[in-house]
Order: C-alpha cells, then sequence, then structure tokens
C-alpha cells in the first residue's frame, strides 16, 4: 500500500478513531488543557507568508489568517484538502488568502527557495521516510531567519517509560484497528527531546525554545523531555 492510499484510508473514509485521554479530567480542567495547534499559534510572531507542512483540513491554517497575510497549507491527503478548500470558501468567501494543494512530502516540497516567514509542522514529521530530507526542503523554502514550529510525539514521556517497563509498545497514533490504518497509525519515527533537537540542528536549524502541550501543559511543560506527551520545538533557520 503506497503512502497516499494508506492517509485516504485513514481521513477519506475515516477509519482513523481519535483518542482523547482523561475526557473528563479534561472537561473540568478545560481552562488548562493546551491543544497543540493553540500552543503553535502562540509561538508564531507575525509575517506575510506561512506555510502549514502537514495541514490536514486547515484546522490550524484558519487560525494563522490573524497572524499573517497569506497561508499555504499541503497534505499528502486529497480529501482533506477538498475540505480544507471548502472550509476556506465557506468561512472566508470564494476569494481569500489561503492557498491548499496536495503534497507528498517524502518527495519535495513544490515552493521556490526562501518563500515563507514561517512553516508549521505538527504531528507530521513522524510519517515522513527520511525525517533530514524533508527538514531540509523545509529550511529551502524559510526566508533567511525564518521560523519553524515543530511537534512530535515524545517517546520519552513519563507514561510511556512505565509501559515500556511492564513491556507494553509505546503508541503514539490511535491503538485501534491497526491493521486497517497501518502500524501505530503510519508512525514511523519515534523522538524524545533530544534526538528531535539533534535533528533539526542537523538540518540547519538553531533551537529557540522547547515546550509541550495537553492537560495541565502549562505547569508539565517546565520539564518537557519526560512530563509532556509531545515535543514542540520553535527553530530558526
Amino acid at each position: 500500500m503506497k503512502e497516499k492510499e494508506l492517509y485516504e484510508k485513514q481521513y477519506g473514509q475515516k477509519k482513523l478513531v481519535s483518542i482523547n485521554s482523561f475526557p473528563r479530567l479534561r472537561k473540568i480542567l478545560k481552562d488548562f488543557d493546551i491543544h497543540r495547534d493553540d500552543l503553535a499559534l502562540s509561538l508564531l510572531d507575525e509575517g506575510d507568508k506561512i506555510l502549514d507542512a502537514g495541514c490536514g483540513s486547515g484546522s490550524l491554517a484558519f487560525n494563522m489568517i490573524n497572524k499573517f497575510n497569506q497561508v499555504y497549507g499541503v497534505d499528502i491527503s486529497p480529501s482533506r484538502i477538498e475540505e480544507a478548500k471548502i472550509i476556506a470558501a465557506e468561512k472566508f468567501g470564494e476569494t481569500n488568502n489561503f492557498n491548499f494543494s496536495v503534497c507528498n512530502m517524502n518527495e519535495k516540497i513544490k515552493f521556490p527557495d526562501n518563500m515563507f516567514d514561517a512553516v508549521t509542522s505538527i504531528a507530521t514529521i513522524k510519517h515522513v521516510f527520511d525525517p533530514y530530507s524533508v527538514l531540509e526542503e523545509i529550511h529551502r523554502v524559510l526566508t533567511p531567519g525564518g521560523i519553524l514550529i515543530a511537534e512530535v510525539p515524545n517517546v520519552a514521556y513519563l507514561r510511556q517509560r512505565f509501559g515500556l517497563l511492564f513491556g507494553k509498545l509505546p503508541v503514539t497514533s490511535s491503538p485501534y484497528n491497526w491493521k486497517e490504518i497501518g502500524w501505530d497509525g503510519g508512525h514511523l519515527h519515534y523522538f524524545t527531546k533530544k534526538t528531535f533537537c539533534r535533528l533539526l540542528e542537523d538540518c540547519g536549524f538553531k533551537i529557540l525554545k522547547v515546550t509541550g502541550s495537553g492537560l495541565l501543559g502549562k505547569f508539565r511543560n517546565f520539564y518537557p523531555s519526560l512530563l509532556t506527551g509531545n515535543i514542540c520545538v520553535k527553530a530558526k533557520k
């Protein structure tokens, strides 16, 4: 099965089952629950053009318009891109400042050098075959001094460590129907804070900030390498 077919199965056929840990507690403590999209937005300054690499149906991209004049989004799934275009037209009119297109980032990001002031890649790098190649492409399309906000699951999260101690495989996607949606939902790579930062530095980025989202994220991200389920990095070209 090719990767585009896998993600069309997940999203086009809606076979990916979303998980929400501690739903009741999250409802009670909703003011202290930091969503990864909200965290990414808070780390972004204003600019002209931004690219959301792995934009899905545009949930993050639509909130970027408050900070950027033009918002671009790419995703491997044609169904999600089509959905993003429909939502953009409904919310912002047929003529708007969004540009969504299908792109397999395992191959090439089809934009010119130095085009974007910022790039976001949320929950995407774990899926690509060669993270070095993809991050080098992101580096290429960023302007000098441009900002990357990248997020990946944290395999060294305390909860995962306890699981491994008892022989449990770390699961960073839906724990259900892997035969249909791919092993661990198609997640190919696992990162810790140290290894993810090293990957970004190897691809030419300077680390500015490392943090994490989630329930009580404001208090847990003082030690994200151990206490947050994801690692979110703000880096500079």
